[in-house]
């Protein structure tokens, strides 16, 4: 075992140390420079403070980058929640930060805390850093407001948010804050609540201004106006008839260029596409995508104008999916779970897929115990199998994520899938001979140099067409996973990772002891 274990030990390092001398070294990546300001230069502490919060300043105007994201406003939150500063200074410092940044600075409390600095601060602002929080957390510190209060902060959210937040708490703490609302806002938040959040419905908005197809650009300038005052942030205004069925749009530049005595109807336009309540929302995101949408409206089968899903919605929606279908790759899919979900959530979400992943880890371990009697007598098959089935795992794993795009993106014809099978495949080939032969040439120079007795270039060989073949087998089943379970009607992200790890593993390991055992008198290192 002693001299198993030594043989192994100085095989991996003349393997490591060969491979590197084969490697071109990589480069190092370019810093850039940050500019300074002339008038920071009298300030260095404003110079720092304005860099750290992503700031230019020049006169008398403050410009934020947009891609800065104000970290340094939760470093200072956290230092005061540190110092133990009192709750109605905790609450001046979030309603001076953006909403997303005071939504970081409330998750990073107990619910019961963050209840409280809500209480302390604006009715407007504490809704809108609420509606900025995640899902889960935010229900908690609804869950520990007084239900008067909670009610009074979701009248104050958009329909929407208030809607995903009603539809994350238990149906009579739902019933309760609903009664605790304006009679409309009520009936409009129950109304948005039935809608399965993953479909158009439960995406959309009821906050949108309409105008009368019928009335004057005049009129509908005044009553914009009005709309103004609050958040208005549509692009285009949506037409009506007298049954408020959906009858066109209308931009705002058409609204002011035309004269104001002309009719609406007359200028608009009356070919709008719309979605209909029960739409996917990746079906949504997707028209969003192809067709460059920054806004749709959701109409019923009367064709009523119901709301409308915005931009900032589908970006949600697609960064969302993306999530859900990495979770699902590797065996998560629950989809309540979050970074703060409950104990049981996480439990019931990963727990059965631990348990298929043990008994596919399984199979592949029976490979290596059918072979132990080789391994036993070739210590150095145990150095590079790993290897092979390492590659194989990446190369299966990069096919089935372009597959996945390719599928959730509609690029995967159905008649077209055996070129895209045979592409794949042949990619694997070539990689793995590549691969093959630089592996095959450091066993070849470790045998030439007396590294190590049991290498050289007969067992070089074998693991350069076992890395072929692994390789090829993992690109053809990283690809064919996805396609089979798109076919069957199963979700093709759902624990696809877990079978792409099982199959290759299980090919690689029997495909390199399979050809060594085979070969064993060739390699004349076989006892007896």
């Amino acid at each position: 075992m002693g001299r198993c274990f030594q043989r192994g030990w100085i095989a991996t390092r003349a393997l490591f140390l060969a491979s590197i001398a084969l490697l071109l070294p990589a480069l190092a990546m370019h810093s850039v420079a940050s500019i300074a300001m002339a008038d920071d230069q009298h300030n260095p502490a404003r110079s720092e403070s304005a860099l750290a919060a992503g700031e230019i300043q020049t006169g008398e105007t403050v410009i934020r980058e947009a891609g800065a994201i104000e970290t340094t406003e939760v470093d200072r939150f956290t230092a005061l929640v540190d110092a133990h500063a009192p709750t109605a200074e905790l609450a001046r410092n979030l309603q001076a930060q953006e909403p997303a940044d005071a939504a970081d600075s409330l998750e990073t409390l107990e619910s019961s805390d963050s209840a409280e600095v809500l209480h302390s601060m604006d009715d407007e602002a504490a809704a809108e850093a609420l509606a900025n929080m995640e899902l889960p957390l935010a229900a908690g510190v609804i869950e520990d407001l007084p239900a008067d209060e909670a009610a009074r902060y979701l009248a104050l959210m958009d329909p929407d948010d208030a809607a995903d937040l009603l539809q994350s708490v238990d149906n009579e703490q739902a019933q309760l804050l609903l009664a605790n609302m304006p009679r409309l806002k009520a009936a409009t938040l129950a109304q948005l609540a039935v809608y399965d959040p993953e479909t158009a419905g439960g995406l959309m908005t009821t906050d949108l201004v309409r105008f009368a197809a019928d009335s004057s650009i005049g009129q509908a300038i005044q009553n914009l106006r009005i709309h103004a005052k609050t958040d208005f942030a549509q692009t285009r205004v949506y037409c009506v008839d007298n049954k408020q069925r959906l009858a066109g749009a209308i931009t705002l530049r058409a609204l002011l260029l035309n004269d104001p005595e002309k009719r609406i109807k007359d200028v608009m336009d009356a070919e709008v596409p719309a979605l209909r309540p029960e739409i996917d929302r990746e079906d949504v995101a997707r028209a969003f995508d192809r067709y460059d949408y920054l806004d749709l409206p959701v109409i019923d089968e009367h064709q009523r104008l119901l709301g409308v899903v915005t931009i900032d919605d589908v970006i949600d929606i697609i960064r969302e999916e993306h999530t859900e279908d990495a979770f699902r790759q590797v065996g998560v899919t629950s989809e309540a779970e979050s970074v703060y979900a409950s104990l049981t959530t996480k439990i019931r979400s990963r727990f059965p897929w631990l348990l298929i992943n043990l008994g596919m880890a399984t199979m592949a371990a029976l490979v290596v115990l059918t072979f132990e009697g080789l391994i036993d007598e070739i210590a150095i098959l145990a150095v590079i199998m790993p290897i092979i089935a390492n590659q194989a795992g990446n190369a299966g794993h990069q096919s089935l994520a372009v597959t996945l795009r390719g599928i959730v993106l509609k690029e995967v014809r159905r008649g077209r899938t055996g070129p895209l099978l045979m592409r794949e495949t042949l990619l694997g080939l070539f990689s793995g001979a590549v691969i093959g032969f630089i592996i095959g040439l450091a066993l070849a120079v470790m045998g030439a140099a007396g590294l190590h007795d049991e290498a050289g270039w007969k067992l070089g060989a074998i693991a350069a067409i076992s890395m072929a073949g692994s390789l090829s087998i993992g690109c053809f089943v990283g690809t064919a996973i996805p396609l089979v379970l798109d076919r069957l009607r199963f979700d093709p992200a759902t624990g696809s990772s877990i079978f792409v790890t099982m199959l290759t593993d299980t090919a690689s390991f029997f495909t390199f002891l399979g050809l060594a055992y085979r070969l064993q008198g060739w390699l004349n290192l076989a006892s007896g």
